[in-house]
């Protein structure tokens, strides 16, 4: 385990340590983090130095992020409990092995005021446009346009919003 790593997933992942103090630990193990707010309990994996958070965005508790292919979340951001964004995948291989080496990776983008429920997956290569809401549950695996109410696996837009 690298010492970016432990940093990451031990000191600023404890639930004691003060949510400045975390913020401050993942910026030394390579992320890139505006005035966001970061609760304890998330899993932070793959190389920090891709992950972009914006000012005023809140990330909730058991927040999972896997930025090794890009992770950029804007501002004003809200994150429910246990989100969790991915950016690598695999292709379907032969029935002795169905996950393929090597990974491939695609960056996620989160626009600015999202508002993302518990629960919620968002796979490799998605763009979540600005404004949008996730319900709680969905899983996200294209493109959300800016100002939607998006509900679903996989999750479809069901109601515009107001910009």
């Amino acid at each position: 385990m690298s010492i970016r790593s432990w940093l990451a997933n031990g000191p600023a992942a404890s639930a004691l340590t003060h949510p400045r103090v975390r913020r401050a630990l993942l910026k030394a193990a390579g992320a890139d983090i505006g005035n966001a707010r970061i609760m304890h309990g998330g899993t932070f994996g793959g190389d920090l130095s891709k992950l972009r958070i914006g000012n005023n965005t809140f990330i909730n508790t058991g927040v999972s992020l896997h930025p090794t292919g890009g992770i950029t979340i804007g501002d004003e951001v809200a994150f429910g409990p246990r989100v969790v964004v991915i950016t690598g995948t695999h292709e379907v291989g032969p029935a002795f092995r169905r996950a393929t080496n090597p990974t491939k990776f695609s960056p996620v983008s989160i626009g600015n005021g999202c508002w993302l429920g518990a629960n919620i997956t968002i796979h490799p290569g998605v763009t979540i446009g600005s404004g949008c809401v996730i319900a709680s549950g969905s899983v996200v695996t294209s493109d959300c346009e800016a100002n939607g109410l998006y509900a679903g696996a996989p999750a479809v837009r069901k109601k515009d919003l107001a910009p």
